[in-house]
């Protein structure tokens, strides 16, 4: 299910306009197939268990709907299961990106005991895994940067070289103590980590106007004594372009990089919200115009990697996929009464 990328990442990029994006990118054919194949994947798992939650079968769902090209773009300079990535919350696309899969997604958002992340222990959006070295976050907002910092702190200490931490959050955790703490130490200490904004626009209900002082995270960047870099979110080459340089300099004892995605939440902020309290009707009218999948099928077909009817049949093979994953995580058994106390203190 992982779509990384080859060993050839330490290469530089290929400087000729007249290849596509991706190929200018060092990128194959095949990598930016499984690409939109895994955004629309993770787009189906999104739809699913927003239904479950509305069946009562998932309790507490955060959509990923929008983020797939931030996050599928950063998977790309990521090396799974050496380099630690520290997620948030919405960063379903980024768990399978880089190798979970839809079942494991399921089991994790209808709490099963066979949840890969956390035996179905966690809230929703804890995605955990040792082998992919994804490292659950903390719930309280922003508290998981400090996390991040201090696994490329222990990476100093201990010697660890060519490895790099990344972490991921929205625009109103930049408003966090933790999150100044986290970029103050990386940047005192010019750590190998990579900190990942992915600005929607809104802080929950709070537009982002309200909660960041000002237009750009990015510019905040300058004063941790880090450089801030500003993509098209929704760009997955753009995406992948800024974290590939951001993970080789980090790596490469260069220091951290604050990267900021301006992208769109095409749904609400949960299954608990409804975003038509604070959107108006024009914008959410507007939100399909921003959606990451169609701009990289487009670019796909454009450049002759698939055509139309091969899309619908990729589209018919991944709900098939989707359902099959349903159907046995929906058969797998709930936790046990008797397991409510295991695994906490004093039990």
């Amino acid at each position: 299910m992982s779509m990384q990328t080859d060993t050839s990442l330490a290469s530089l990029p290929i400087n000729d306009p007249a290849l596509p994006r991706h190929r200018q990118l060092g990128l194959s054919d095949e990598q930016v197939l499984a690409a939109l194949a895994g955004m629309q994947r993770v787009r189906n798992v999104d739809d699913r268990l927003w239904q479950l939650s509305r069946q009562g079968k998932a309790h507490f769902v955060i959509t990923s709907a929008g983020h797939e090209a931030t996050q599928f773009g950063c998977a790309w300079a990521i090396r799974a299961g050496h380099d630690y990535s520290v997620p948030y919350y919405r960063d379903m696309a980024l768990a399978l990106a880089l190798g979970q899969t839809p079942l494991d997604l399921l089991l994790h958002g209808m709490g099963k005991p066979t949840d890969p992340a956390s035996g179905g222990r966690q809230m929703f959006g804890h995605f955990s895994s040792r082998a992919l070295r994804i490292v659950s976050g903390s719930s309280s907002v922003g508290s998981h940067i400090v996390h991040a910092v201090g696994l490329a702190l222990a990476f100093r200490i201990t010697g660890e070289q060519d490895i790099a931490a990344i972490t991921f959050f929205g625009e109103g955790a930049t408003s966090e103590g933790a999150w100044h703490e986290g970029m103050t130490i990386a940047g005192v200490q010019q750590l190998p980590v990579v900190f990942v904004c992915e600005n929607n626009g809104y802080a929950i209900s709070v537009p982002a106007h309200r909660e960041v002082p000002v237009r750009d995270v990015a510019t905040k960047a300058a004063g941790y004594g880090m450089p801030g870099v500003i993509v098209d979110g929704t760009d997955i080459f753009a995406v992948y372009a800024a974290a590939h340089t951001a993970m080789q300099r980090a790596r490469s004892g260069g220091g951290p990089t604050l990267i900021e995605c301006k992208l769109h939440r095409l749904r609400p902020h949960s299954n608990a919200d409804d975003h038509s309290k604070y959107r108006s009707p024009e914008e959410l009218a507007a939100l399909a115009q921003h959606d990451p999948i169609d701009k990289l099928r487009d670019y796909a077909i454009l450049h002759g990697l698939l055509d139309a009817v091969q899309w619908q049949v990729l589209q018919q093979q991944i709900k098939a996929e989707v359902d099959a994953a349903t159907l046995a995580a929906d058969q797998v058994p709930d936790p046990p009464l008797e397991s409510l106390y295991d695994h906490l203190y004093g039990a």
